[in-house]
């Protein structure tokens, strides 16, 4: 396939590359997702264009949203072999505004363990931009997966990268030059055919400066990256820093910050010299990672609170950033966890003012979240006395083939006796039985946390048993 493009262009000045946001329209959608997996879990990865920063991103399979977080990728989990799971990705600005969807991306595991399957794709929306005398940007789609695409036509030889663009320089001037694009997929498919597309650079000045040496990463936070490098043997007016194609930063001396980034990401860099003429030498690269903690991680939000009886409250809340769990406070002092945004906290006394607040587990070594604003709620008067925490809870037998699981628990002597039980997921009842054992027909390729309440004759629920953590396999039909 080959594009040609007769593009003549000014010298680009000296000056940030980015373009300049509409805030009136919100966020563009994110693009060029792509899916890399090991086992039953993986990363969906996308790249945000220029444009309203994005506060967060949503992450949906098929229509229904799965996951927020405030960088560029997220985890995906349990995704069961022979299945095919389709994806999209929006983002959302600092007003709430979500922007439209991404193009899907779909994938499918072949056997367990085994990475998703991917058909080698032709590389598409290649565009020529930013052409001047001695320069050019390409751009391309990456179709779904996250492998090298090396392109060739250049001075410098081949240049190979995992990004969706590059910046080709030291070129000469009115003269045509056919780049050829090859994407090497991470998977074990065998390389695309090979793309072309033919550019001729604008009139001006000829001149080839040498290009910087050295280049290295000298400090990052959560948001900038600060580059440093060796200026080349004969001097240079100017540097500019690219990403994905797109200048990104400018600077007069062997140093640049770039800002705007997202955390917990990888970013591949280039950097060229320009002369007196704005000539631009032939890049060379520098990878480089954002801090994996955000500065200022969001808090949990638009937090409610409901008095389901005089022992128990179920909470809800939301929240824009990746989190391994939450932790619910009432005061000072924590009174219970939840895997999920919603819970019940039970086990409660009775006509008495609860004032709650949450807090979210972040990855790794990143902590907790600031606290959310506090919620006050009052449970109805009722009976004190409370049945014991159930104990023991456990998977007594599964059924891989059906998803059906069985429970059980002991019930420890001492409190209100227990009349019931029921078994929450979140602030979902999936069960209420009389007595040990329960089953319940869980959704295969998941994975459920699960507790158990005593329930007294009046209605009255225990304290929470201790979570369980039940994963459900998906095996197709024969």
């Amino acid at each position: 396939m080959r594009y040609v493009a007769m593009v003549t262009a000014a010298v680009l000045a000296l000056s940030g590359g980015a373009a300049s946001a509409d805030p009136e329209s919100g966020p563009p959608a994110p693009v060029d997702l792509t899916v890399s997996a090991g086992g039953e879990s993986g990363v969906l990865s996308w790249r945000q264009p220029p444009g309203q920063r994005a506060r967060a991103f949503r992450v949906y399979e098929s229509g229904v949203e799965i996951a927020r977080n405030t960088t560029t990728h997220a985890p995906l989990r349990n995704l069961g072999f022979a299945r095919t799971r389709t994806y999209t990705v929006t983002a959302v600005d600092g007003l709430g505004r979500e922007s439209a969807h991404s193009a899907p991306i779909s994938r499918r595991l072949g056997i367990s363990g085994v990475p998703p399957m991917c058909v080698p794709a032709t590389l598409t929306g290649v565009v020529a931009t930013a052409v001047t005398a001695s320069a050019v940007s390409l751009t391309w789609t990456v179709n779904g997966d996250p492998g090298l695409t090396v392109v060739t036509g250049g001075p410098a030889g081949p240049v190979a990268t995992d990004q969706s663009g590059i910046r080709v320089g030291g070129l000469s001037p009115a003269t045509a030059y056919t780049f050829t694009l090859t994407h090497q997929p991470r998977c074990s498919a065998p390389a695309a055919p090979a793309t072309a597309v033919t550019v001729v650079t604008a009139a001006g000045a000829a001149g080839t400066p040498a290009p910087p040496a050295a280049p290295t990463v000298t400090a990052s936070t959560d948001t900038t990256v600060t580059l440093g490098w060796q200026p080349p043997p004969t001097g240079a007016s100017g540097y500019a820093v690219y990403e994905s194609g797109r200048r990104v930063a400018t600077s007069t001396g062997p140093s640049a910050t770039v800002r705007g980034l997202y955390h917990a990401a990888r970013y591949t860099f280039q950097i060229t010299a320009l002369d007196a003429a704005g000539n631009e030498s032939p890049a060379v690269l520098v990878a480089a990672n954002t801090a994996t903690c955000q500065a200022s991680p969001p808090r949990p939000a638009a937090l409610t609170a409901t008095a389901l009886s005089a022992s128990s409250i179920r909470l809800s809340w939301q929240y824009d950033a990746w989190a391994e769990g939450y932790t619910l406070y009432s005061g000072d002092a924590a009174v219970g966890t939840s895997a999920g945004t919603a819970t019940v906290l039970s086990g409660l006394p009775p006509a008495t003012v609860h004032r709650l607040r949450v807090a979210a587990t972040l990855p790794g070594t990143c902590g907790q979240s600031p606290l959310s604003s506090v919620i006050r709620v009052t449970t109805p008067a009722g009976p004190a006395a409370r049945p014991a925490r159930p104990a023991d809870f456990r998977v007594a037998s599964g059924n891989p083939m059906t998803g059906a699981v069985t429970l059980t628990w002991t019930q420890p002597d001492g409190g209100q006796p227990a009349t019931g039980f029921r078994v929450y997921r979140g602030a979902e009842i999936l069960a209420e039985v009389a007595a040990a054992p329960a089953t319940l027909l869980l959704p295969q390729a998941t994975t459920q946390v699960l507790t158990v309440v005593a329930v007294d004759a009046q209605g009255m629920e225990s304290a929470r048993s201790a979570d369980l953590t039940v994963r459900v396999p998906y095996l197709p039909p024969p």
